[in-house]
């Protein structure tokens, strides 16, 4: 009897520090999963993305200097520069890229590196083709814009839609503007956060007169969403139809803001200052945004042409009275335009104490920086041989492809025919592109006249197996076959 007494206190004895442990363990679990959530701290979160994109930057640099006669190459520096947040040196390399390739060429490599455009979306929007009835068209456009809705044909499906729903309902073809606006309802309830689909639904009740509708939409979304871009897209609009350009500057610079695609925005705001305030350089990176996008877009002219004049006007003010002496650190400002323009002060100047950093800038991402460089060596040269002449081996023989091909380019200005054994041996270089630049922009241009030019250009066609280096040179040399 007293054995069982004892067994039976041992058994709960083990029983209460089983229950006691476990209760432990269960209380451990439990503060586990109510503790907060970490959040990364928003400037770790910031410093981690500008890392990515300066990862991204410096592949896209190595991509482009080993594919030179690759459109695709330039434009994906073009967008790395641009995600990087510098604008400027993308669109001179973008500009750039525009003059060396062939528009068919050049629009290929524009719709799939910068628009994205291609993939499922467009097998989707196949099925418009040979169609008639636009109530046909409707669900495709339904279906391109709810199932891709960042893709550059999800948001002209949208686009495309709205205009539809602008139609008169009552009169002939009022079934395809029925069907039209009814999709599109569809799509904003279906993700009342999306910018473009509330400003498809509220811009297609403004094409038809109906503002006060468009406002209850706007002030519907920003009731639920304070930050919602689309809202204040229409607010913009809604501001310009009124008039009143200080509202309309505020509601479409902070869409543009939370929603950089809204290229409606952009191109209301890069008019307002550019043709109301007579403030071109704020009109700047709205007119750049219009231009990555589309760059044949035009306004009273076009965009690339006022975007250049911008550029010209701004660094000629800006380094306008810049002393010699402070030239230093505008060689490596995050502005190609600004870059080039020091490059030009330096050959004012032809002060030698610049040679080694514009020998640098021969390898620039910019043609314009590179160009001027080059011209910059020149006019140093020309008071100082011996001093740029020290370089003549290092910069013909740089592992740097595009530092060769302006050496070249710099040499046969300053040493005339000397210079043609340095551009024989260019003909056969390792690289496609300095051997096609060597042709078109050297043997061309300043030894035409030389006994010597016609057989080495047959050398070199009969040499040459590059496809990219054949097609660049038939697109701009005079003699190509």
């Amino acid at each position: 009897m007293r054995e069982n007494r004892r067994n039976n206190l041992l058994i709960l004895a083990a029983l209460l520090m089983i229950a006691a442990a476990f209760a432990a363990y269960a209380t451990l679990v439990m503060r586990w999963f109510a503790a907060p959530t970490r959040v990364a701290d928003p400037a770790t979160l910031a410093a981690t993305a500008r890392a990515a994109s300066e990862e991204a930057l410096d592949e896209a640099r190595r991509d482009f200097r080993s594919r030179l006669l690759d459109c695709r190459a330039h434009l994906k520096l073009s967008e790395a520069l641009w995600k990087t947040g510098r604008p400027v040196d993308s669109f001179y390399v973008f500009y750039a890229a525009r003059q060396l390739f062939s528009e068919e060429e050049f629009a290929r490599a524009h719709a799939e590196v910068v628009l994205g455009a291609g993939g499922p979306a467009a097998a989707i929007r196949a099925r418009l083709k040979g169609l008639v009835d636009p109530t046909l068209s409707v669900p495709i456009h339904a279906q391109t814009a709810r199932e891709y809705p960042g893709s550059p044909e999800g948001r002209d499906s949208l686009d495309q839609l709205s205009r539809m729903a602008m139609g008169d309902e009552s009169r002939a073809g009022g079934d395809a503007a029925r069907l039209a606006l009814t999709a599109l309802e569809e799509l904003y309830q279906e993700d009342p956060r999306n910018p473009e689909a509330l400003a498809a639904l509220a811009g297609a009740a403004f094409g038809r007169g109906d503002v006060a509708r468009a406002h209850a939409l706007a002030s519907e979304a920003v009731n639920k969403h304070p930050d919602h871009a689309g809202a204040s897209r229409v607010f913009g609009m809604i501001a310009l139809k009124n008039r009143d350009l200080g509202a309309a500057m505020r509601w479409l610079t902070a869409a543009w803001d939370r929603n950089p695609d809204d290229l409606y925005s952009a191109s209301k705001l890069a008019q307002i200052y550019d043709k109301r305030r007579a403030d071109p350089e704020s009109a700047l990176p709205y007119y750049l945004a219009l231009y990555r996008q589309n760059p044949d877009y035009e306004d009273d002219g076009p965009v690339e042409r006022r975007i250049r004049e911008t550029l010209d006007s701004r660094r000629e003010n800006l380094l306008r009275d810049a002393p010699v002496a402070g030239l230093g650190g505008r060689f490596k400002l995050d502005d190609a335009s600004l870059r080039a323009e020091a490059c030009l002060r330096a050959a004012s100047y032809a002060d030698p104490r610049w040679i080694d950093v514009l020998g640098s800038l021969l390898d620039d991402d910019a043609e314009i920086v590179r160009r001027n460089a080059d011209y910059a060596l020149f006019k140093i040269a020309q008071k100082e041989p011996d001093a740029v002449h020290a370089r003549r081996e290092a910069w013909l023989g740089s592992p740097q492809p595009l530092v060769r091909i302006r050496a070249l380019n710099l040499f046969a200005d300053l040493d005339g025919r000397n210079a043609l054994p340095a551009v024989i041996t260019a003909l056969r270089d390792p690289s496609s592109a300095v051997r096609a630049y060597a042709e078109v922009m050297v043997l061309e241009h300043y030894f035409s006249t030389e006994p010597e030019t016609a057989k080495l250009r047959a050398r070199y066609f009969a040499e040459e197996k590059d496809p990219e280096a054949l097609a660049f040179v038939r697109r701009f040399s005079k003699n190509a076959r």
